[in-house]
């Protein structure tokens, strides 16, 4: 059966020994049971959630998926080499969040283009310590609301790294939330 497991622990933002610690078992074991080579229990499934923070169902639930052919891949000179209809590649469009909020790029900001809107998914507090290293939305403590880079500060407090040169780099800032970015989406 096919499960959520694995769109679940990504977007908690855990590894695969992370989620196997906090369940009593190996990264092998959840690995074969995000890929179906293992049956899923319905005890696997009530302690995966609970490790998770959600129900049971969830793993199991349909996703409200839109599904769009993929037609092939553009190599040189702008040429799509096609791939047959029968080999079923389809490209999955859809938020892996169950917190998401988003925010529209006016002007360009590091690795991110002008018009991009940005998704990003708020962490439980439990789970804050996962936005070490990568790029977040921010919330100040009474301060304003941020896309930077988050690096873990001393004292529970959090450095502030921004994506453009000369950009202030703030130290052990109190916060009220923190968003990871997980998806942008760019119109043309």
């Amino acid at each position: 059966m096919q499960t959520r497991i694995r769109e679940f622990r990504k977007l908690r933002g855990m590894t695969l020994k992370e989620l196997a610690d906090k369940i009593n078992t190996t990264p092998q074991t959840v690995q074969r049971l995000e890929t179906a080579n293992m049956t899923v229990s319905t005890d696997w499934l009530e302690k995966i959630a609970r490790a998770l923070l959600i129900e049971p169902a969830d793993l199991i639930g349909s996703r409200s998926n839109r599904e769009i052919q993929m037609i092939g891949r553009i190599g040189e000179y702008g040429r799509i080499n096609t791939i047959k209809q029968d080999q079923g590649a389809i490209v999955h469009l859809e938020v892996p969040a169950d917190n998401p909020v988003a925010a529209r790029l006016d002007l360009p900001v590091g690795p991110y283009e002008a018009g991009t809107i940005l998704i990003a998914n708020k962490f439980r507090a439990e789970d804050i310590d996962n936005a070490h290293g990568v790029d977040c939305i921010v919330a100040v403590a009474d301060g304003p609301v941020l896309l930077r880079r988050m690096i873990r500060g001393r004292d529970r407090g959090w450095t502030l790294i921004p994506h453009e040169n000369g950009g202030e780099v703030q130290y052990d800032q109190s916060i009220d939330w923190v968003a990871r970015i997980i998806m942008s989406v760019r119109y043309f």
